[in-house]
C-alpha cells in the first residue's frame, strides 16, 4: 500500500489512506487513488470535499497523503539565496530556476533539492505538482511576465511576485490586455510577502516564507510524506516498522499522521516529533521487528515533571500505531 502511495504522490496525485486502528483489523490499510482502490476495501469511508483531515471515523484513521510543499524560485538573485535557505529550514523542497550558472549553482544554493539552468519556460514546463509555491524574483519585467503567464496556467498552492507597485502594475496591465481576468490575477501575492517593513534581502526572505507558511497552514488538509520517507519505502527490501502518530494531546510537536520508519538495524527515517515519545516508539519497533507482534497500538504519556526533567516546557500524550511491513 505504501509503495502505491509513493508512486501516486510522485506523479502529482494525493491519494487517500485508510488505516484500521482498532479491533481485529487493526493495522490493515486501504488506498483510494482516483479510480483505483487497493488493499482492504471495507475500510474505505466516504469523504466530503471539505473534510478536515486527518481524522478518525469508526475506528479508521483517514488521511489524504501529499508531498512536501515545493518552493520553486524563478530567479537566483540575493533574495532567492535567503528564501531557499529559510524555506528549507521549515520543510519545503526547493527548486531554483535560472539560466545563469554563475548565479544558480550549488555553491550559492547548497540547500536546494534541484537547480535548473534552463530557460524559465522550459524549466517550469517540467513542474506540475499542485502543492507548489512559486516565487517569481527574476531580474526584469520580461522574465517576470513570462514566468507569471506560465504559472497561471498551472495548478499551484501559492504564487508570489516581487516588485514595486509600478512594476506590478506594468506586468498586470499587460496580462489583462492578453485576456487574463482580475479574478485570476488576484490569486497572485504581489507585493509579495507579509507586510513587516522588510528592507534587506534577508528580511524580504523572512516575509516571503512567512506568507508561504501562512498559506500552507490555512489550506493544508493532508499528511505530508517527506522525501526521505518516500525514498525509504521505495528502496527498503527487508521488513521494517512503520510508526504512525494517530492522536495527540498537550505539547506533542507533530500532528496526527506524522510517520517514521524504523529499520532492523535501528536506523530511524523521518520523525514523529523527537524526544522521549519518539525514542520509546523506536524501542517498541525494534522489539517488534525481532519478536513480534506485527501490529501494536499504545499510548505514551509524559507528565509535566517528566517533561521538565528532559528540558521540555510541558508534558503531552501521543497515541501510536506500529505496523511491521516490507518485503
Amino acid at each position: 500500500m505504501y509503495k502505491q502511495i509513493v508512486e501516486a504522490i510522485r506523479n502529482g496525485r494525493s491519494p487517500y489512506l485508510f488505516t484500521s486502528i482498532e479491533g481485529n483489523e487493526m493495522g490493515m490499510t486501504a488506498v483510494a487513488d482516483g479510480e483505483h482502490v487497493y488493499g482492504h476495501t471495507g475500510l474505505i469511508r466516504e469523504i466530503a470535499d471539505n473534510a478536515d483531515l486527518p481524522t478518525v471515523r469508526d475506528g479508521v484513521l483517514i488521511e489524504r497523503i501529499t508531498t512536501l510543499p515545493h518552493l520553486v524560485l524563478c530567479g537566483a538573485g540575493h533574495v532567492s539565496v535567503y528564501t531557499a535557505k529559510i524555506a528549507k529550514m521549515v520543510g519545503f523542497r526547493v527548486t531554483v530556476i535560472d539560466e545563469r550558472t554563475d548565479f544558480a549553482n550549488a555553491e550559492r544554493f547548497p540547500d536546494a533539492d534541484a537547480i535548473l539552468n534552463l530557460p524559465f519556460s522550459d524549466a517550469l514546463g517540467t513542474i506540475n505538482d499542485p502543492n507548489t509555491y512559486y516565487v517569481i524574483v527574476t531580474r526584469g519585467h520580461k522574465d517576470d511576465n513570462l514566468c507569471l503567464k506560465t504559472v497561471l496556467h498551472k495548478p499551484y498552492t501559492y504564487c508570489g511576485m516581487i516588485g514595486s507597485k509600478s512594476k506590478i502594475k506594468v506586468v498586470f496591465d499587460d496580462l489583462r490586455r492578453q485576456g487574463y481576468s482580475d479574478t485570476k490575477l488576484k490569486t497572485v501575492h504581489s507585493p509579495i510577502g507579509l507586510p513587516i517593513g522588510a528592507n534587506t534581502p534577508e528580511e524580504i526572505a523572512v516575509c516571503i516564507v512567512g506568507e508561504m507558511i501562512q498559506v500552507k497552514n490555512a489550506s493544508h488538509r493532508g499528511s505530508e510524506w517527506d522525501h526521505a520517507l518516500c525514498e525509504a519505502i521505495s528502496s527498503i527490501r527487508e521488513p521494517y516498522a512503520m510508526v504512525t502518530l494517530i492522536d495527540k494531546q498537550g505539547s506533542a510537536p507533530r500532528s496526527t499522521g506524522a510517520r517514521m520508519i524504523v529499520k532492523q538495524d535501528g536506523t530511524i527515517i523521518s520523525s514523529i516529533g523527537g524526544g522521549f515519545g519518539e525514542f520509546e516508539a523506536a524501542e517498541h519497533a525494534k522489539t517488534m521487528l525481532q519478536k513480534g507482534p506485527k501490529v501494536k497500538r499504545y499510548t505514551c504519556r509524559m507528565n509535566n515533571t517528566d517533561a521538565a526533567s528532559m528540558g521540555m516546557v510541558c508534558g503531552g500524550t501521543i497515541d501510536i500505531l506500529i505496523q511491521i511491513t516490507g518485503a
